[in-house]
């Protein structure tokens, strides 16, 4: 918060003038914000990024800001493949959450993967029965 020198009011950091009396507050921060799951940079006044609606942090081309949500899906892949209704569930919800192209692909690792345990499952259930036979 920044205090007025003219009347001990306080504003916002964003503002150059006071709310209350006017009076110049002197200016504003000059940095930008960036989104860490997008890697887009925004000015020093935006919030939420546009796209996906994360909060932003502040930008320092100092600092790697590569996203590593990459690395953090192969879970849902593995558990895609060894549950596929679940693997469904959770690229419905990944859908819902506005993250459709990884909902896509774990929804479509469930459907491939419950084709293959369908058809391991039946050629197991065939060679039974010619056992029995």
């Amino acid at each position: 918060m920044k205090t007025c020198p003219n009347c001990n009011e306080l504003n916002g950091e964003n503002l150059t003038k006071c709310w209350r009396c006017n009076a110049s507050l002197g200016p504003i921060n000059t940095y930008n914000k960036i989104c860490r799951k997008c890697n887009r940079i925004y000015d020093s006044k935006t919030l939420l990024c546009e796209d996906c609606g994360e909060p932003l942090s502040v930008y320092s081309k100092e600092v790697s800001y590569i996203s590593s949500s990459n690395n953090n899906d192969i879970w849902q892949y593995v558990v895609s493949a060894l549950v596929p209704l679940l693997g469904i569930i959770l690229g419905c919800i990944y859908i819902a959450k506005d993250r459709a192209q990884l909902g896509k692909s774990i929804i479509i690792t469930s459907i491939v993967f419950s084709v293959i345990i369908t058809i391991f499952i039946l050629v197991l259930y065939g060679v039974f029965l010619n056992r029995m036979l």
